[in-house]
């Protein structure tokens, strides 16, 4: 399924909102402790009204000047990312080059473990043209370093990471959030893009944590509660489709399970229910309503 863009804004709002707060953090995270911040830069692509997430400049450890382009994608939306996003890639780098003559080193940070997520190449590659961009897998890394750097902009990336449950991954992020920052506003403002993120992995685990900390009382009016509210209704009726369909043609193959688990839109699950409820074998259930990821 497709996220629309009223589903996206949160996370593109708050990453580029973090990124601009914290961008010494990322470019100590991506580029090592040696690297000089520079300045933040004008990302924006005008003809396209676009915006890259995050664009800044710096020396690297031989006092060359060097651009840092760092774009967040969850890979939800429609289309292959084995082309959509490298070719997105390649048009910020064409747009750094040719407003500030650099060509930027790039990394394209993966947000979700999804099948899509596993094909993003880290090239685009047509023709003589070859742009070569770094690709950050976030459930893949070990969080343990993340954590003891103490970097407080990048704890809210932590719960996405792999090795522990997303409750001690949360813990952990926010206990260097508590000891790194006095401002009880900004302390709330990165706890809530912490769990704005975790949401990805588990939105009821996230309302816990919140609620635990006094924080969910500040958010009831946020794009991050609505967002958490519709995850726990979404949740509920693709629990009630999976269990039917266990029901009537016994336990659901692999792929009809994670077809239905992707589908964020309330009126299809609603649809699939009423499917499930006539088809007569899991087949002509798939065959009514093709399911794909």
């Amino acid at each position: 399924m497709e996220m629309t863009n009223s589903e996206r804004r949160p996370f593109d709002t708050s990453l580029q909102g973090l990124a601009a707060l914290y961008s010494r953090h990322f470019l100590a995270w991506l580029r090592g402790p040696q690297a000089v911040w520079l300045q933040e830069l004008n990302s924006v692509i005008v003809a396209q009204q676009r915006r890259a997430d995050f664009l800044i400049r710096y020396l690297d450890e031989e006092e060359q000047e060097r651009f840092l382009h760092i774009e967040f994608q969850t890979v939800t939306q429609s289309g292959d990312p084995q082309i959509e996003l490298p070719v997105r890639m390649v048009t910020y780098a064409a747009f750094a080059l040719n407003r500030y003559g650099i060509v930027p080193d790039q990394v394209l940070v993966l947000l979700k473990d999804t099948a899509a997520s596993r094909r993003v190449p880290n090239v685009f590659a047509q023709g003589r043209m070859r742009v070569e961009y770094d690709v950050v897998r976030l459930w893949e890394l070990d969080p343990a370093p993340l954590v003891e750097s103490g970097l407080v902009g990048l704890m809210p990336l932590v719960p996405l990471m792999a090795g522990e449950s997303l409750e001690e991954l949360l813990e952990q992020a926010a206990e260097v959030v508590e000891a790194g920052v006095q401002s009880i506003q900004e302390r709330n403002e990165v706890l809530t893009v912490t769990g704005l993120l975790a949401s990805l992995k588990d939105a009821r685990i996230v309302e816990q944590f919140m609620y635990a900390r006094s924080i969910m009382s500040l958010l009831t009016e946020t794009p991050l509660f609505q967002m958490l509210t519709q995850e726990r209704v979404l949740d509920t009726r693709r629990q009630s489709l999976l269990m039917l369909v266990e029901h009537k043609f016994g336990t659901q193959g692999q792929e009809v399970r994670e077809a239905i688990e992707a589908i964020n839109a309330t009126e299809v699950l609603d649809q699939l229910l009423l499917a499930a409820s006539d088809a007569s074998s899991l087949e002509a259930f798939r065959l009514s309503f093709p399911l794909q990821n």
